[in-house]
């Protein structure tokens, strides 16, 4: 069971339908576990009620229009149609995206699907792991992870302050790894 879930989606959804197990994983439970979502304020049932309006309304209009001889009309309700499908199937794709972070004691495994439902995976070590907060940005702070030369954005689905909830969360796990540094070594003289 996840530790925390960002973006109105993950709450909803159970975290198996959004990213399901790899069987390469480590069986025993991670530190932390967070499921990130873009921000969904529709149903399902929302969505194809407005599809099923629009797809009634342009039925009426269009034969209207073909019935008054205005096929121009007819032509261009064909065309406004097809944008407001475009739309709610672009819509559609935006909301396949996931990312799921997992940290465990010597690892932390950062998992992507984008908007055409292809899964990527990237791998880094606990111990050495660095969680960057970068303030600046007209969308709001961005969370970099970085170790070891390497660089990867996170948290990009969320809104600002699901940003900072999801960089306090997670800097608190790695607070909780045992392996986990701190910064340089100091040697007391």
């Amino acid at each position: 069971m996840p530790d925390a879930s960002f973006g109105t989606v993950a709450v909803a959804a159970a975290p198996a339908a959004v990213v399901p197990p790899d069987p390469w994983v480590v069986a025993h439970e991670p530190l932390f576990d967070a499921i990130v979502t873009p921000n969904d304020s529709g149903t399902r049932y929302s969505r194809v009620l407005f599809v099923g309006v629009l797809t009634a309304y342009f039925t009426i209009t269009l034969t209207a229009w073909l019935w008054l001889g205005a096929w121009p009309m007819a032509a261009y309700s064909l065309l406004v149609l097809a944008f407001a499908v475009g739309s709610v199937v672009g819509d559609a794709r935006r909301r396949r995206q996931a990312e799921r972070i997992r940290v465990w004691p010597d690892r932390t495994l950062v998992e992507r699907i984008d908007r055409a439902g292809r899964r990527s995976f990237s791998e880094w070590q606990t111990g050495w792991l660095r969680l960057a907060v970068d303030p600046a940005g007209a969308a709001g702070p961005r969370l970099r992870l970085t170790s070891h030369g390497r660089s990867e954005t996170i948290g990009d689905l969320l809104t600002g302050d699901e940003r900072l909830g999801l960089a306090q969360a997670l800097d608190d796990a790695l607070a909780r790894a045992p392996t986990h540094h701190r910064g340089p070594a100091t040697t007391a003289g």
